[in-house]
């Protein structure tokens, strides 16, 4: 085993302001969109007679039902819609914390 020293920083505890990176969050979201949707068609695919994710689909524009195109359709939604959420929560986030924090 490895001899490993911690070492603290005194200028770490100095308050600096909260930034978020639009860019990560953005594509943070969209990849979440994107699984979801996939698990939720996955979900639709496998067990049919649960209908659970029937109220899912009136949210995704021309998706019909588990056929290619509309699997495609709605990956491309989800990683559009989330990638649009993460870097406006990002930006609201980044100017909210920079007037009030």
């Amino acid at each position: 085993m490895a001899n490993t020293t911690f070492h603290t920083r005194s200028d770490a505890l100095t308050a600096t302001p909260s930034h978020v990176s639009v860019p990560v969050l953005g594509a943070t979201l969209a990849v979440f969109a994107a699984i979801s949707f996939l698990l939720c068609m996955l979900l639709g695919f496998v067990a049919p007679e649960w209908g659970l994710h029937k109220p899912w689909l009136q949210f995704y524009v021309g998706v019909t039902g588990f056929d290619p195109a509309s699997l495609l359709l709605g990956t491309v939604q989800s990683v559009v819609f989330g990638g649009y959420a993460g870097a406006l929560i990002a930006a609201i986030f980044n100017f909210i914390s920079r007037r009030l924090g």
